[in-house]
């Protein structure tokens, strides 16, 4: 556990080691085994120009990567790894529909390694095909267990992923909000976490609202775990000096109105990929300034979120 001061409260880091370190994973070895069977099995058949079938093999693998892009156990360089994957299996088979050729098999066949190392924490270096002939691929959909994916949570997360790498230039920032620790996590309605970006003159730079909360953990905790995509990258953040805010919000029937309970907020120089943030939460109202905190609890409770970054 790592701990830094800041103006008398404090944000903690926690290292999550499933993240930080893929080999020795049994069910990432067997993922990156499975796909690596499923790649070479492809391009033999695209090498022998058996189109038919290497066609339906690509479409295949791309969607059960695709699916996986989301999960919050993988790492932010092996997400940028699987779109990466994903948009030259596209562009194959796009290429092979149309005899129109971006990616050719020997190219295909240089996608190998990158199979190889998916989940190791190995780095290959440079990506094997240039950026150019994938790039504009119309990317095939996920699926799970043969089914695509057209509705429902999971396909609304993967569009939300693949719009903001198109609209975003640079590293596209998502955070997983887990949970919040609230002593009185059980009584509020409808609860849900408004996230601002906002830079030093207080002007809004990007904003999210997740669902309503998923459920409660146990007396203390709303739980949440939704992944919001940030509309602004990593380094245009960094150049207008922003910074990060969350506000718990809740319906109030008796005046028909939603309130907001607490906030926390962290500076950019705390925004660690690939590991649990844990941020303190302050009682309102929300000072965009940071110049009136107060703790909302002496309880150990805090806002719990993890951050990846993929590059557009």
């Amino acid at each position: 556990l790592k701990c830094g001061s800041r103006q008398g409260n404090f944000l903690c880091l926690i290292t999550s080691s499933g993240l930080a370190s893929m080999a020795g994973d049994p069910e990432k070895d067997a993922l990156r085994q499975d796909w690596l069977t499923k790649f070479q099995k492809a391009a033999q058949a695209d090498s022998w120009g058996q189109v038919v079938e290497a066609q339906e093999d690509y479409q295949r693998l791309a969607a059960e990567i695709a699916a996986k892009q989301s999960v919050p156990f993988i790492a932010s360089r092996d997400k940028d790894m699987m779109q990466r994957l994903c948009l030259c299996l596209s562009a194959r088979i796009q290429g092979l529909n149309t005899l129109n050729e971006t990616i050719t098999p020997m190219e295909m066949k240089a996608l190998e390694p990158v199979f190889k190392a998916l989940f190791t924490g190995e780095d290959l270096g440079a990506f094997p095909i240039e950026a150019h002939k994938f790039q504009s691929a119309q990317l095939v959909k996920p699926s799970l267990g043969g089914e695509i994916m057209c509705e429902g949570e999971e396909h609304s997360e993967w569009q939300q992923h693949q719009a903001v790498l198109k609209s975003v230039v640079g590293t596209v920032v998502s955070l997983r909000i887990e949970k919040m620790g609230l002593k009185d996590a059980q009584e509020y309605i409808d609860p849900f976490i408004t996230v601002l970006v906002v830079d030093p003159r207080t002007n809004l730079l990007d904003t999210h609202d997740t669902p309503a909360a998923r459920g409660r953990g146990g007396t203390t905790h709303v739980i949440f775990n939704h992944q919001v995509y940030l509309n602004i990258s990593l380094e245009d953040m960094q150049r207008e000096q922003a910074a990060l805010f969350f506000e718990f919000k809740h319906y109030k029937p008796k005046k028909k109105k939603i309130s907001t309970r607490a906030w926390a907020f962290m500076e950019l120089t705390e925004l660690k990929r690939d590991e649990e943030m844990v941020l303190e939460i302050y009682h309102k109202p929300t000072d965009l300034r940071k110049k009136n905190i107060k703790l909302h609890s002496e309880k150990p409770l805090y806002l719990h979120l993890y951050a990846s970054f993929v590059h557009s």
